[in-house]
């Protein structure tokens, strides 16, 4: 394996029970995502990992790097500030120097520095936390032995030109020979079977006898295999990108607060053959699949956290809850030939129960911290004010005048209403 980047053959580092493969030169690094889990592991993460390999690439204008391993153009995907390059065959990712740092800084709970590559493995890597691991999530096993093929197709103006052409032949034929007349008028009837119109952004799923033959792709006017039947009753199936709305669900988040959640889920079929064989109803399906990985991911956090928590919340942090949505959805839809383009939070509110008691305990919040505010603020113009009239010689008050002078300035300083001052002119 060559560095994609300076093209020098790749060194093998086996360090803390990982084998890490990485270019001596610039300090890069070639790491699959059961490896970058295996060092999350050694981390003390807030969070799951986003998985790199599941995150929709992105355009750029430099040229796309090689994969060391296969020789395949590899993608970028931009997260949290850096461009990661990935390559979907070999399953790898490969982090410049430096990026390592960035990309688990995201999850750690405690701020690492940016270090390159191999100086963060080997500094902030702790085999003691190895024990401490999540549940994976599972992948859905459905097999199938069916996946998407371009069925037989030929253009239909030709085929009808073709068909015209030999049916004139024919007739011309069936005045030598009366008897042809009825096989022609057969074959041609037969063959008018295979006339096919599709429109934009719809596919045919067909097959032959039961088998599965192929799909038919692209608009137009399209001859096939007369005997080929859709298997959707020649409705076609829609490759639009499709919008899911399950409505709001009351689900408890980490904190077991209940609170009302709803998601938009947009969509796409991208391998037909896998939507029709592999499950039932594959619309039904997502949806099923889309309400499961709210619930899983919803349980994951609070619904909020305060400012100077350092916790990621379902309110504060709406790009991380929707990555993990996509990913979630994702994983388990592609058994169905389903592409997740985009998954977000549409509704998030307390649950009628318990949004009263909920609003009244952010009020109270609000005046704690009004409250702390107008206190500092107090102290701090008292002693202002008694600092002044010392240093100035103004009036010299002993302490127990300069605390009756606090007490009355805190009073009219932090009272909620106007003060009404007493004026005392000492006459009798």
């Amino acid at each position: 394996m060559n560095c994609p980047k300076c093209s020098v053959e790749l060194e093998t580092l086996s360090t803390k029970g990982l084998t890490i493969k990485y270019c001596k030169r610039c300090k890069a690094v070639w790491l699959s995502f059961a490896m970058l889990k295996k060092i999350g592991e050694m981390l003390e993460l807030k969070s799951a990992l986003v998985n790199l390999l599941e995150m929709e690439p992105i355009k750029v204008k430099e040229e796309p790097r090689k994969c060391s391993d296969c020789g395949k153009p590899m993608d970028k995907v931009y997260f949290n500030g850096i461009l990661v390059d990935k390559c979907s065959d070999c399953k790898g990712i490969w982090f410049d120097n430096g990026e390592l740092s960035k990309y688990f800084g995201f999850f750690m709970k405690n701020p690492c520095e940016i270090v390159d590559n191999l100086t963060f493995i080997d500094r902030y890597c702790n085999t003691s936390l190895k024990t401490k691991t999540e549940p994976a999530f599972q992948e859905l096993e459905i097999q199938s032995k069916e996946r998407e093929v371009p069925a037989f197709s030929i253009n239909g103006f030709i085929a009808l030109a073709l068909m015209l052409l030999f049916g004139g032949v024919g007739l011309l034929m069936g005045f030598i020979v009366p008897l042809l007349y009825i096989p022609i008028i057969v074959v041609f009837v037969f063959c008018c079977a295979g006339f096919r119109i599709l429109k934009p952004q719809e596919a045919l799923v067909l097959t032959v006898f039961g088998k599965y033959t192929g799909t038919l792709r692209g608009a137009g006017f399209h001859w096939i295999n007369p005997l080929s039947q859709s298997v959707t009753f020649l409705t076609p199936v829609s490759l639009k990108a499709m919008t899911l709305d399950n409505g709001k669900q009351k689900i408890n988040d980490e904190l077991g607060n209940p609170i009302e959640v709803g998601i938009i889920v947009i969509w796409e079929v991208v391998d037909t053959a896998k939507a029709i064989f592999n499950v039932e109803d594959y619309k039904t399906f997502i949806a099923a699949q889309s309400d499961s990985a709210l619930r899983n991911i919803v349980r994951m956090y609070p619904y909020d956290a305060p400012e100077d928590a350092d916790v990621p919340s379902l309110r504060g942090d709406s790009a991380e809850i929707s990555a993990k949505l996509k990913a979630e959805i994702q994983r388990n839809v592609s058994v169905a030939g389903i592409k997740v383009v985009d998954a977000k939070i549409s509704h998030l509110a307390y649950a009628p129960e318990i949004a009263v008691a909920m609003l009244q305990r952010q009020q109270a919040a609000a005046v704690i911290d009004a409250k702390k505010a107008i206190v500092e603020g107090a102290v701090g113009m008292v002693e202002m004010a008694l600092n002044r009239l010392s240093d100035n010689n103004i009036v010299q008050l002993d302490e127990v005048e300069k605390a009756k002078m606090v007490n009355n300035l805190l009073v009219t300083l932090c009272s909620n209403k106007e003060a009404q001052p007493v004026i005392k002119n000492n006459l009798h």
